[in-house]
């Protein structure tokens, strides 16, 4: 809890995850979670994401590009907090965005991988086929083919 106390300004709630909710400026912590080491940083993951005022992406690689920023503030915090930094969690944690980007970006009809052309999607460069996935980023990838 000595983390959570030296963010004074920062509203905490705990929940049984770990989450910034940006449009109520609340940081989400698992209270059992934070007794670990990897809790401790994925709060701080958090806290990062409050003090980058990570709040809106249009594109699948802005939320990639806040996640690694957020990382690279979570290293600069625990530092601070004299926290073990786990690269190989760190990693995971940015290995499963970038599963979550190739998912939503490869072509359901030829499975070439696309860039979003409009936010929440996508157009095929080798088929032409064009889909949709959801806004959602918690959600299971499902892609739409609306051409």
């Amino acid at each position: 809890m000595e983390i959570i106390a030296a963010y004074p300004k920062q509203r905490f709630l705990p929940s049984g995850y770990f989450a910034y909710d940006a449009s109520e400026d609340i940081v989400n912590y698992d209270p059992i979670g934070i007794k670990t080491n990897s809790g401790k940083l994925a709060l701080l993951h958090e806290i990062s994401h409050a003090m980058l005022g990570h709040f809106h992406y249009r594109f699948d690689f802005e939320l990639y590009a806040m996640e690694m920023d957020a990382w690279n503030k979570t290293r600069e915090l625990a530092n601070k907090h004299k926290l073990n930094i786990n690269e190989e969690y760190i990693n995971a944690c940015m290995d499963s965005y970038d599963e979550w980007l190739t998912k939503r970006g490869t072509c359901p009809k030829c499975n070439e991988f696309n860039v979003q052309n409009k936010p929440n999607e996508f157009k095929c460069y080798r088929c032409l086929t064009r889909w949709r996935v959801s806004e959602d980023i918690q959600s299971s990838i499902r892609r739409i083919v609306i051409k």
